[in-house]
């Protein structure tokens, strides 16, 4: 082949934060690089809190419930493209709560909670947030997960603080809220800049909603295209706990903080989640 017929001498090959393809990697050997400095993954370490909870399979006690926040939120940060691990589930207690973070800071760049973030007597982990560094948010006006706190703190060894995001324990709210406020992170961590890999689209709502005045709400739903329009249906229940809706949903329909009510065939903007 003439020389210089694909690449020639002072040519720029990738722009900054460009994603690595196979073929991408190919062109950069045939460059003559042999090393490329790049973005690493981020790491993030996932907290589980309360009593009630018990590893998934395991045998269900009185009043106790399988920990599905801790593989939920592990895949949603892998989706998101970073490393993740575990840090167990931690009792209501101050002490348990704060030696999980401690371990956590010795290895994430971000650390997930969930649980424990709210005004009763066993939300301990705000305390236990500012007992390692210190909280600058706490509480969303969002539907569902108004009671989400953030912080940060310092790393042993580190010149860099971790981020601390303590997410709602009930399963839709902290999923919906990983999706909302940390997955950006992630992704700018990342090296992606504004880009979080979703896409919106406007669509019209086949059913009606009610949610919470003053409280941004994020509806789930089944997305459609017919044509050149979306359509959007409701996906299930919409309480907190309804897992199986989220399951079911493509997209969250965003309604506006100052409204209640939505009737059948308006349109509202969708974040598509797949």
């Amino acid at each position: 082949r003439p020389m210089g017929s694909d690449l020639r001498v002072g040519q720029r090959l990738f722009d900054r934060g460009a994603l690595l393809t196979p073929a991408a990697l190919a062109v950069a050997a045939a460059g003559g690089h042999d090393t490329i400095l790049v973005y690493r993954r981020p790491r993030v370490c996932v907290l589980a809190t309360g009593d009630e909870l018990v590893p998934a399979g395991a045998p269900l006690g009185e009043a106790q419930i399988p920990d599905s926040n801790t593989p939920g939120l592990m895949a949603a940060a892998r989706d998101a493209g970073a490393e993740a691990r575990s840090l167990g589930i931690a009792r209501d207690r101050f002490e348990d709560v704060g030696d999980a973070l401690k371990r956590g800071l010795e290895w994430a760049d971000v650390i997930v909670a969930s649980g424990g973030v709210s005004v009763g007597a066993h939300d301990v982990v705000r305390d236990a947030f500012e007992s390692v560094g210190r909280i600058d948010l706490w509480r969303i006006a969002v539907q569902p997960g108004k009671p989400l706190a953030f912080g940060r703190a310092a790393r042993p060894g580190q010149p860099t603080e971790a981020l601390l995001f303590g997410l709602p324990g009930n399963p839709v709210s902290s999923l919906v809220t990983f999706e909302l406020f940390v997955r950006p992170v992630l992704r700018r961590l990342s090296g992606y800049g504004d880009d979080t890999g979703r896409e919106m689209v406007h669509a019209t709502l086949a059913d009606s909603v009610h949610t919470a005045l003053g409280r941004r709400a994020f509806i789930r739903v089944h997305l459609e295209h017919n044509g050149d329009e979306w359509r959007a249906t409701l996906a299930g229940g919409q309480e907190s706990h309804m897992l199986s809706a989220l399951a079911a949903a493509d997209g969250l329909a965003i309604i506006p903080e100052t409204m209640d009510t939505v009737e059948a065939g308006a349109q509202v903007d969708v974040i598509r989640i797949r």
